[in-house]
């Protein structure tokens, strides 16, 4: 695969890691277990150190705020 596709693929599941936070937290259930928040976090930033390593650790860590804010999840607000 090239580091282009690569990109594209971490960077779309780092959106939908953030989708599925945003959906734990406020989704049909109101209060999301503790365990499931952390494994998408470690999955989250599993991907962000796959990215960091074909785009920089800067560039990265910019796309998953990115994606954070996105959904709202860092500042602790549901759409």
């Amino acid at each position: 695969m090239d580091s282009m596709s690569e990109i594209a693929r971490l960077k779309q599941q780092i959106e939908l890691e953030c989708e599925a936070m945003r959906l734990a937290m406020a989704g049909f259930r109101t209060t999301a277990s503790h365990d499931i928040i952390n494994h998408q976090f470690d999955q989250l930033g599993e991907h962000y150190e796959q990215l960091g390593e074909l785009i920089g650790q800067q560039a990265a860590i910019e796309m998953v705020i990115a994606a954070l804010g996105r959904t709202e999840i860092c500042l602790g607000r549901s759409q």
